[in-house]
């Protein structure tokens, strides 16, 4: 965890314990004031206690007995005493002021001391309960409340972190509580996020291999993602010796999927009913919830501190973790100009674009990352997916206006290539890249380099690889 040192501030101590000069009073006050004159401060103080029982407007007394708790460390004692001491008259009340001024500054560096050595929960704990008991005696000051905050966060101990550093937030708008109040969102919002992973992580894979399933992959590839069907039904052309297989229905009961092969492609998909994989979203729910927590404190900082980098990046993360992407997006617009060498927003920005199939400028943004880091391994594949996205668009688009002679979408292929190639070097045992590896050879009509990237595909499902 983040290591914060807090220095302490200097406070003009108040002068010592001041006796009243004698005069004629209370055997009890009387009695407070030797003792006090001794020194017996534990004496003077049962006095006074009787004294303010028997006479609670009494003024002096209850400030005598604010200053004989100081004196005993007795420090919440003495906040009590004063606080009556004021509702009582004004005659005391820069003394007062004074003294517990002074007794909040004392609390305060001792907690900073405290918190700065601390190592472990015992540690911590001696450093929040020195800065509630500065807290109580000195309830307006702010820092006490974002060092409080620092303390129980350092700790661990999140939930009660949050209120004292949402008042130094809120007061006084500061920056380091913003930093750490947001911080703690965004570690519960990511702990959320992975726990829903890792509970659902069999029906994510799920979910994942079946949306592989679509018309043109090859039959093996369906075997390799979903398995073996249940039945298969064969629908032949001819009759005995002469009857060939046209056909194949693979059904998946669990799916309710019909998956029809024609050959050694898939010709069909068909639900007959939908299918989705049981998965318990409540972490889920928890972890957006914890997001949107972050991305209103970071909106606030962001409106007080709009030149904070940090502040901004963290409030692009948190949209883009809580799925409010029209906003990550209108952020991420604004700050790969702010930020021409965060190689981070870049590629979010690359996601945005590929995914509203806007490929010159996916790739412009894509190429920028790998400008700033070379080894951007997410980039690499996106840029070559990019470029084969837009080359099936292209020829498509050819297609449909009957100008099947026109090959100019091979140009977006052949981009694509070495970018393929570099990410097959890193992962050489996917078979998915692979194929469209070899998709991409053939299309360019290297037909020897297409079907040795077919050949490694099938040996990988195969376990040859």
């Amino acid at each position: 965890m983040k290591r914060f040192i807090i220095y302490g501030m200097l406070v003009i101590s108040a002068a010592s314990l001041a006796l009243m000069g004698f005069q004629c009073s209370s055997a009890e006050m009387t009695s407070a004031k030797l003792y006090i004159n001794r020194k017996e401060f534990s004496n003077a103080e049962a006095q006074l206690i009787k004294e303010v029982a028997k006479n609670p407007k009494n003024e002096e007394a209850w400030y005598l007995l604010g200053q004989i708790r100081f004196e005993l460390k007795n420090y919440a004692g003495m906040k009590d005493a004063f606080l009556k001491a004021k509702e009582a008259g004004s005659k005391f009340k820069k003394e007062i002021e004074g003294q517990t001024l002074a007794t909040w500054g004392r609390l305060f560096n001792q907690g900073v001391e405290e918190l700065n050595k601390a190592q472990d929960s015992t540690g911590f704990d001696v450093a929040i309960e020195t800065y509630k008991l500065a807290a109580y005696v000195l309830p307006e000051s702010t820092i006490n409340q974002q060092n409080l905050g620092l303390a129980y966060y350092r700790k661990g101990d999140f939930d009660n972190a949050i209120p004292p550093l949402t008042i130094a937030l809120e007061k006084v708008k500061s920056l380091f509580a913003i930093r750490i109040l947001s911080g703690i969102y965004l570690v519960r919002a990511n702990d959320f996020k992975t726990k829903f992973a890792e509970q659902n992580k069999a029906a994510i894979d799920e979910m994942k291999n079946l949306g592989q399933i679509r018309e043109k992959i090859k039959a093996a590839d369906v075997k390799y993602f979903i398995g073996e069907p249940n039945n298969i039904d064969k629908e032949t052309k001819g009759k005995g010796k002469q009857a060939v297989v046209v056909r194949e229905n693979w059904k998946y009961t669990k799916f309710n999927l019909i998956v029809v092969i024609e050959g050694d492609l898939v010709g069909a998909v068909k639900y007959t009913t939908p299918y989705t994989a049981p998965i318990d979203s409540s972490s889920h729910k928890l972890s957006l919830a914890e997001y949107d927590k972050a991305i209103d404190v970071l909106i606030k900082g962001s409106a007080l501190y709009p030149e904070d980098a940090e502040i901004s990046e963290s409030l692009m993360n948190a949209y883009i973790g809580a799925e409010r992407n029209d906003e990550a997006r209108v952020l991420l617009d604004d700050r790969v100009k702010k930020y021409p060498d965060s190689k981070f927003d870049h590629y979010n920005l690359g996601v945005f674009l590929l995914k509203d199939n806007k490929y010159e400028e996916s790739v412009n943004q894509f190429k920028a990352v790998l400008a700033i880091d070379p080894e951007f391994g997410s980039a690499t594949y996106n840029l070559a997916a990019t470029y084969v996205n837009w080359g099936v668009a292209e020829q498509e688009r050819l297609k449909k206006e009957k100008k099947e002679e026109d090959k100019s979408y091979q140009e977006k292929f052949k981009l694509a290539v070495p970018f393929l190639e570099k990410v097959i070097e890193g992962k050489p045992n996917d078979v998915q890249i692979w194929e469209l590896l070899g998709q991409v050879y053939a299309n360019l009509g290297n037909i020897e380099k297409a079907n040795n990237a077919y050949k490694k595909a099938d040996d990988i499902r195969q376990g040859k690889n």
